[in-house]
């Protein structure tokens, strides 16, 4: 994949993931922004080897919300 197909892709994703999160956790846009930024998630999601950005919205935001529980970032096994 070409790299400005991949960061369109991830900041597609990101921009959904951020609306979830702000829908949810009831937080305006620069806390969402904080909660996404300072998680694995979200840096595993700038790597295009990861194949996390072929994951739904939904799917990331289980993810986050997951790592934000365990303190850890877990994979699926479909990864």
């Amino acid at each position: 994949m070409e790299d400005k197909q991949f960061e369109l892709i991830v900041e597609l994703k990101i921009a959904d993931i951020i609306s979830i999160i702000m829908d949810t956790k009831l937080l305006n846009f620069e806390d969402a922004l904080q909660h996404l930024y300072i998680s694995e998630l979200y840096k595993a999601l700038t790597i295009e080897e990861t194949k996390l950005w072929h994951l739904s919205v939904t799917k990331l935001f289980d993810m986050l919300e997951n790592e934000k529980v365990m303190h850890v970032l877990s994979y699926p096994d479909f990864v």
